[in-house]
This record gives C-alpha cells, sequence and structure tokens, in this order.
C-alpha cells in the first residue's frame, strides 16, 4: 500500500447513524392484508443470470440475486441507500485518500465462518487481477491498496478521494470472497444462500441463519423466477403465483392503471436504454454514419407510444436528477425531424452513402416485447427517413451479452445501463478505453483524459469536466441513447418491504409476505 500512515479524521460512525436512520424511518404508508406471515417471496426475475459470481455478474437479474446473497463493507437499504453491511462503522481520512472500516463481529458465512478482513482483501485482489477479467474492474478504479489490520479491520486507500466509495462498496463485486469455496452462492455472506437452480425455470435462496442480522428477516426462502415472456409474468402474478413481477408489458399498462392501480408501481430511476455502434468495423467506425442513424430516430415518438408509461426521451448517456449535474443540451437532436433528416442524409452523403450505395444494418437485440417492439420501430425510422433497410436478429440475451462483448459479429445491438451509484461517471465510464463493459470498441483519448481529471478534481471542476466528456459523446455518437427508464412493476397487496428507489433496488431482507 503506497505511502505513509495517515492520521484519520471526519468519523462517519455509522454503528451510531444506524440507530439514527432507524429511529427516523416513517412507518410503511401501504397497507397490508392481514393474515399469518407466508415465509416465501416469489419475485419474477426476467432472464437466466448470466453467472452468480460477484465479479462476473454484468445483468440485472443477476445482482437482484447478488444482492441477497452477498454483503458487503456496506450494503443498501430497502430505499437504496447506503447502511452498515459487514463492517459496522468507518472512518475517512481528513484528505479523504483512506477508508478504515471495523467489521462486525457477528458478520458470518453461511458455513458459519466469521467473515473476516482477509476476505475483503482477497476480493480486490481478484477483482484488480487481469487473469480473472472482471467486467467490473472499472468501478473500483479509484483504489490503490486494500489492506487487513487484524481479523476485523479493512484499510482502503484511494487514488484520489472518492466521496461515494461507501455507495460502491454496496456492489456484489465489493463483497468478502474466498479462495476455499467456489464463488456460486451455495456459500454465501448476505441474508440468504443459493438452495436450488434450475436453468430456465428458477433459483431458490433460503435464509441464511448465520447471517448477522437473521433475527430480522422475515422470509424463509425467495424464489427467483425466470421469466422473459412478460405476458406469461403477468398471467402468472394475476393468478397469485408471484408476489412481485420484474416488469408489465407495455401494451398493458394502461389496463393495469385502470384496474389494478394499488398494485402497479411505476417510478424514474437511474438507467438508460441505447442501441450500442460496433465502431470497430465499417460502417460503423465512421461517426458521420453513426450520428446519421441517431438523428434519424423520433425519441418522443419511441417513449411516449412505443414505450409508453412515463419513459423519457434520451438525447444523452446520463440520466436526469443526479445532483449537481446538467448533460449538455444536444441542439441538433431537439430540432424538428425533417431538420435532423436532413442533417442526416446530408452526413451519409459525406461518408459516401445514399440512394446509389445503400446502407443495408443488423439490429441484435434480446427476447422481449419491448425489445422487439423498440428494435421494429427503429428499423422504421431508418428505412423511411434515410433508405437504410435492416435485419433484425432476436437473442437469447447471455448469447447477446456474448456476441457483443467479443465484437466480431455485431453491428448495432440493444443495450442498457442501470447505475451502479449515483453519479455521471457511472454512465460515462461505460465507454472509457479500458472499460471492460464497453462493447462498441470506441476509444478516445480526449474522453478518457477527461474522465480522468473528473475524478481528481473539487465537485464544480469535475461536473464541467464531466459534461464536457458527455458533449464529445454526443458527436463520436459510438452509441445511441433512446429513452430514461421509469421501473414498472406489479407488487401484490400482501407485500410490504418494496420501497420504490432510483436505484430500482429491492433486497428480499426487508420483506415480509401476510397472504390475506
Amino acid at each position: 500500500m503506497p505511502g505513509s500512515r495517515l492520521a484519520w479524521g471526519l468519523p462517519l460512525l455509522l454503528g451510531a447513524g444506524a440507530i439514527v436512520w432507524l429511529a427516523l424511518q416513517p412507518d410503511d404508508p401501504r397497507p397490508v392484508a392481514e393474515g399469518p406471515p407466508v415465509r416465501e417471496f416469489v419475485r419474477g426475475n426476467s432472464a437466466d443470470p448470466e453467472s452468480l459470481d460477484p465479479l462476473q455478474a454484468r445483468s440485472e437479474p443477476a445482482l437482484n440475486i447478488l444482492r441477497d446473497l452477498h454483503e458487503g463493507l456496506t450494503t443498501l437499504d430497502a430505499r437504496g441507500r447506503v447502511v452498515p453491511g459487514a463492517a459496522r462503522s468507518w472512518t475517512v481520512s481528513a484528505d479523504g485518500l483512506a477508508w478504515r472500516f471495523e467489521l462486525d463481529p457477528a458478520a458470518r458465512w453461511s458455513d458459519g465462518r466469521a467473515v473476516t478482513a482477509q476476505d475483503f482483501v482477497t476480493a480486490f485482489a481478484a477483482l484488480a487481477d487481469p487473469a480473472i477479467a472482471s467486467p467490473q474492474r472499472a468501478l473500483f478504479g479509484a483504489v490503490a491498496g486494500v489492506a487487513a489490520e487484524g481479523e476485523e479491520v479493512v484499510v482502503i486507500e484511494l487514488e484520489q478521494p472518492t466521496p461515494w466509495l461507501d455507495e460502491l462498496l454496496a456492489h456484489p463485486a465489493a463483497g468478502p470472497r474466498r479462495q476455499d469455496v467456489p464463488a456460486d452462492g451455495r456459500v454465501s455472506s448476505g441474508a440468504f444462500r443459493l438452495v436450488e437452480r434450475v436453468p430456465g425455470s428458477h433459483l431458490i435462496a433460503e435464509r441464511n441463519p448465520a447471517y448477522r442480522a437473521a433475527a430480522m428477516v422475515a422470509l424463509d426462502q425467495v424464489r427467483y423466477l425466470s421469466l422473459s415472456d412478460q405476458a406469461s409474468e403477468l398471467s402468472r402474478y394475476r393468478a397469485g403465483e408471484i408476489d412481485m413481477t420484474y416488469t408489465v408489458p407495455v401494451a398493458r399498462v394502461p389496463w393495469l392503471q385502470e384496474n389494478l392501480p394499488g398494485e402497479l408501481r411505476i417510478s424514474p430511476y437511474l438507467a438508460v436504454y441505447f442501441y450500442g455502434f460496433n465502431t470497430r468495423r465499417p460502417p460503423l467506425d465512421d461517426p458521420r454514419v453513426r450520428r446519421a442513424l441517431s438523428l434519424a430516430i423520433d425519441r418522443d415518438l419511441v417513449a411516449g407510444r412505443v414505450v409508453g408509461a412515463g419513459e423519457l426521451p434520451a438525447c444523452n448517456l446520463v440520466p436526469p436528477g443526479i445532483p449537481g449535474y446538467a448533460s449538455p443540451p444536444d441542439p441538433l437532436c431537439k430540432q424538428r425531424r425533417s431538420e435532423r433528416l436532413e442533417r442526416a442524409r446530408a452526413l451519409l452523403a459525406e461518408a459516401g452513402y445514399g440512394p446509389e450505395r445503400p446502407l443495408r444494418l443488423e439490429i441484435r437485440y434480446n427476447s422481449g416485447e419491448v425489445h422487439d417492439r423498440v428494435a421494429v420501430a427503429v428499423s422504421a425510422f431508418w428505412r423511411e427517413g434515410l433508405g437504410i433497410e435492416t435485419d433484425l436478429v432476436r437473442e437469447e440475451f447471455r448469447v447477446l451479452l456474448g456476441n457483443v462483448r467479443a465484437g466480431e459479429v455485431t453491428q448495432v445491438y440493444r443495450g442498457s445501463w442501470i447505475a451502479d451509484f449515483a453519479q455521471p461517471d457511472s454512465f460515462l465510464g461505460i465507454l472509457a478505453a479500458d472499460s471492460p463493459v464497453n462493447g462498441t470498441g470506441w476509444s478516445d483519448p480526449e474522453f478518457d483524459r477527461l474522465l480522468r481529471a473528473a475524478a481528481a478534481a473539487p465537485p464544480d471542476e469535475r461536473a464541467r469536466l464531466l459534461a464536457q466528456a458527455e458533449a464529445l459523446l454526443v458527436e463520436a455518437a459510438p452509441l445511441m441513447p433512446l429513452y430514461f427508464y421509469v421501473s414498472k412493476k406489479l407488487v401484490k397487496p400482501w407485500v410490504s418491504g418494496i420501497e420504490d428507489n432510483p436505484l430500482n433496488v429491492h433486497p428480499s431482507r426487508f420483506v415480509s409476505v401476510r397472504r390475506p
């Protein structure tokens, strides 16, 4: 670990803070039906998780499960806020470069072994190992070193101040790790442990009796259903087989608003839906082509009618609502569509494409009603506005992820990004040259320089540098933002502990079920 030992300052004595936090919590405002407690919570979870190794998982379905199985130094509560996890308290040095975490002596693995400081050293060593190639590695790029002081103290030193490190450490990738057990969830450090996995069907996790706060967990088990067909998920919910859906079919939102208003939850959260362009291959190696494709899209129509449940049209990558940051405006995106199309055709002509040399592109996307609708709409915009024909390729989710990662067969692909932490970096960082989740293959030294400079800058300067980086993205167009998400799900009235929040995180440890 570089540098000398630093004096500790800025105490964040979160043991006491947690007591204050608990005291301030309001009662759940939603009525809960009377009845005996039900010990299983059944939640729709879209696709099968691509991995249950926290260092390899990247999709929301996988992370939903991993947040139940693993607990880091910090964790998130029912409202997505940072609270103590395996660390009962922590302090930060005066310069913000060193964080010292004191572990809760009650923290245990599901096999009864104590969670130790060395388990976190092991985790961060694996996270930084190029051979493991974790897609989450870039999240923790500011970490210079992690050390154990005895069994119950973890010290993290940073290359530059990262005030949101406590939020980052709630990510499953930052959880403890052991070398003597496989990272498959069967032995876990969180409120639950995996007991059954049937690919294409479901996973079951049972309450971890060794968990430090096991007495506060109301459920005996959680069943995660792998249901990518939203219509099937809705049918099973209405039949009483599911307590909470992953999402709802877009076309059914008006009916649900009228007929199940008390169960339908629609709320904004920090996530963006986009199409990525594989810039490694022509014609998408030309920024003029990419920019033209983006200008041809009617985002208001996509958000308002193709999706149509409160989503916002997206001209930028970073969603609104992040405190202290405003995305740079894109004047062209706000022009009338006829003006945008005129500019798009001119850009294509500059790149050598037009009626005499038409383009044909392939769009790859994963199965799902929304993805079908968006792909058809984008194809229509390109055909009618620019004379571009498209081939639509529908793939299973894990196949799509693999193809995007390899970058060999993709041209245009469906993507989305959900904030790991509530900062612009969580979105802009996915396009850094060294980002393992940069499926576009695009890189720009100036963009990377701005990200590095922002990481070390004070807040006002940091926001300015990040806005410059995002403005650069608008012109280079390595991907095409389409809309900002809202969370859409159904929750039975007998379920409590599900709170809407901008990260759309719903840990099962806070859930209880009382059927009528």
